[in-house]
């Protein structure tokens, strides 16, 4: 039996490149977007914590729902371009207005901007996951080869981490450039819980910071409109492939999530994938806070995010040799396992002190494994429900585990917003008290290590293991190959049918007129038999 590999044409580099480059532009915003927005909120917007926490909560909650019905229209969305590409291009359009404006602050009041804020939060979101669930759904679409996907997927990664480095650069520098401190420094060097004239940080300053923010965003804009470009015209969607995803197209929403959510492996990976991601959220969403008020040191910010970055753009070939020596299974446990100690360690970071570059690089590395291995158990999982159900449910599938991740998302930046507000922290003073500090730091390392554990527990229990993977593999080889020899085999019996249908009864247009034993009959008739024989039975059975 031919081998399906050598059947399918591979994908082309430039393919593989344009697909990488072509999510460039979401990862960025995704990166600067959950890094600064607690940061944003609270100190240049000057929204209290909890209005802050109510920002996330809504826009998030309404993503999370979302995500669930927006993957069957995907999956039933038919067009000239496929399925993903009209999803694509209208979701990166509305970030790239929403992303121009959501980094403004309008003069309307701390009730007007709360409502502003609410509602270009919400629609960042739900255009976020109108690519995400696209632009993963689409990498499905361009090959039926586990493999190549693989390979696809590496690709992605490594413009991932490039762009991410590039980008979260570029992003510190603009905002370095106009950073409040350098215009105009705070005037209070202490803090007093009883004292009422604490110097604000309202004036030049602040407003310095605020240009910067725009500026940022204009040029994270331009990337978007260049990633959007790569991806259209730089890829293609087998239109064979996507055409069979979706299940039953009759199939209630309900039932189909039903499905996805009830498949065995696909319950272990949500449940270890969440709690994975929960403490990640945790780090991501109050490392610039950390930085600020728990070790003093606001002028290293974006010099931490750059070496993060770094780190994980180092990290991307010793994944990739570490799950071709160990799975994607014991990869994902073993990267998680060494998270843990990192995470530790930043209870033990001196104030001032610039070992936090040491505890960084190491959340950098285990953070991009966090990352990358899921995404190469989803094509596992979504192979296996298809083998065991004879549905190919693809965006359904993504469009849960996007889910899950928004709700880690979530709930990652409501615990760094929720802890400003239980360490007293002050809206608008250049200080803040030091318990606003130390409950930064127990969040980052306390927090975090338990819920990791719990993720490891469920990531262990996952069912799919490298022996089940290559049991897969096989499977859907054999019933590709079986099904592209069916058309032959019905079009030469066919041909065969017809001629010896027209040598008997050369009178009969309508098998409806015939005697019903004759139907069999003709299903058994080939050239090479002996026709007047056939013929004296056939008048003996009229």
């Amino acid at each position: 039996m031919t081998d399906l590999a050598k059947t399918s044409k591979p994908l082309s580099v430039v393919a593989k490149i344009c697909y990488g480059f072509g999510g460039v532009g979401y990862d960025v915003l995704w990166i600067v977007f959950g890094a600064y927005t607690s940061i944003f909120l609270v100190d240049v917007a000057q929204m209290p914590p909890l209005f802050a926490t109510s920002i996330i909560f809504g826009s998030r909650i309404v993503d999370i729902f979302c995500n669930v019905v927006m993957g069957p229209l995907i999956d039933r969305t038919s067009t000239r371009w496929g399925k993903t590409k009209p999803w694509i291009v209208v979701s990166t359009l509305f970030m790239t207005v929403t992303n121009a404006l959501i980094w403004y602050v309008p003069d309307v009041g701390t009730n007007g901007r709360l409502a502003w804020y609410i509602i270009l939060y919400t629609v960042m979101v739900l255009a976020w996951s109108g690519f995400a669930i696209a632009y993963r759904a689409i990498l499905m679409f361009l090959s039926d080869d586990s493999s190549e996907r693989d390979s696809v997927i590496m690709y992605r990664a490594m413009f991932n981490v490039v762009g991410a480095v590039v980008g979260t650069a570029m992003h510190g520098q603009i905002l370095a450039s106009y950073r409040r401190s350098e215009h105009d420094p705070c005037d209070n060097v202490t803090y007093s819980a009883n004292s009422s004239t604490n110097a604000s940080e309202d004036g030049p300053s602040l407003e310095m910071t605020r240009t910067g923010y725009m500026i940022s965003s204009a040029t994270l804009c331009c990337l978007l409109m260049l990633s959007l470009t790569a991806i259209v015209f730089g890829t293609t969607e087998r239109k064979d492939i996507s055409a069979t995803s979706g299940g039953e197209r009759g199939q209630n929403i309900l039932r189909t999530a039903m499905t996805v959510l009830s498949f065995r492996p696909n319950m272990y990976f949500l449940l270890a994938y969440f709690f994975i991601q929960v403490p990640l959220s945790i780090g991501h969403g109050s490392i610039a806070l950390y930085v600020q008020y728990s070790l003093d040191l606001e002028d290293q910010i974006e010099n931490v995010f750059l070496v993060f970055m770094a780190s994980s753009a180092i990290a991307v070939p010793i994944i990739g040799w570490v799950v071709s020596k160990l799975g994607k299974r014991i990869s994902y446990v073993c990267f998680e396992l060494a998270a843990i100690p990192v995470y530790i360690g930043f209870q033990f970071i001196p104030n001032g002190s610039f070992s936090v570059y040491a505890v960084t690089v190491g959340v950098g590395f285990t953070a991009l494994a966090q990352f990358l291995i899921p995404w190469l158990m989803v094509s596992d999982i979504i192979e296996d429900c298809y083998l065991q159900t004879g549905e190919r449910l693809d965006t359904p599938f993504i469009a849960i585990f996007l889910s899950t991740n928004s709700l880690a998302i979530t709930v990652g930046l409501i615990t760094a917003t929720v802890g400003l507000e239980i360490g007293g922290y002050k809206l608008g003073s250049c200080t803040q008290p030091d318990m606003v500090g130390s409950a930064l730091r127990i969040l980052v390392s306390t927090c975090t290590p338990v819920l990791a554990f719990v993720g490891v527990v469920f990531a262990w229990r996952y069912p799919i293991t490298e022996e089940r993977q290559k049991e897969i593999i096989e499977a859907i080889n054999k019933r590709k190959l079986s099904t592209k020899s069916q058309p032959d085999d019905i079009q030469r019996n066919g041909s065969l049918s017809n001629m010896n249908g027209k040598a008997l009864l050369p009178e009969e247009t309508s098998t409806s007129s015939r005697p019903e034993g004759l139907k069999e009959e003709d299903k058994l008739l080939s050239s090479e038999l002996d026709l007047s024989v056939l013929l004296d039975c056939r008048e003996s059975e009229v």
